[in-house]
């Protein structure tokens, strides 16, 4: 490889470098994610306290919403779906829409209408960090705690913070 070759090719590692750069919040995120000590909560809303609230899920079959749960404060290890949660909600948004998030095996999935999309460009996200000795692990990306519980820290975030691989879903039928 030529002198000019391998000029070309480092220069272009920095540009991919320059687009992998997180911001501050996101940076911060994945060190506490790395960490292994804490969960996250991702939400539209800011809060002192967290309380335990009701979580509901779509039953597939039937199509009704189902208790998910006894009431608790819901958070996940991952802080990718923090930020998905915190972003990528009903909040601020006219009309139906659609999204989903989960993991196949090792790799994350995150689903959203187009609304829901154009909606977190104009949001700032707030992702709670909480001690993860606080929360039980339920199954795959999910913790709770049952008890009313403060963070220790609260991180903001924004769309560039979102993950990358996002699918455009259709919206549900109101």
């Amino acid at each position: 490889m030529s002198f000019e070759e391998t000029k070309n090719e480092n220069k272009s590692k920095e540009e991919n470098k320059e687009k992998e750069k997180f911001s501050p919040g996101k940076e911060r995120l994945y060190k506490l994610q790395r960490n292994g000590h804490y969960v996250f909560h991702g939400s539209p809303v800011e809060s002192v306290k967290l309380t335990p609230q009701q979580a509901f899920n779509k039953n597939k079959e039937t199509g009704e919403m189902e208790k998910h749960g006894e009431p608790a404060i819901f958070a996940t290890p991952y802080a990718d779906i923090a930020i998905f949660r915190a972003l990528i909600n009903g909040k601020g948004v006219e009309g139906a829409s659609s999204s989903s998030f989960g993991v196949d095996g090792k790799n994350f999935n995150y689903g959203a209408s187009q609304n829901l999309i154009d909606a977190a460009k104009t949001k700032i996200g707030k992702i709670y960090v909480f001690d993860k000795s606080k929360f039980s692990r339920v199954k795959g990306t999910e913790c709770r705690c049952l008890e009313e519980i403060e963070p220790v820290e609260v991180i903001d975030v924004m769309v560039e913070d979102l993950p990358k691989d996002i699918v455009i879903l259709g919206t549900k039928k109101s």
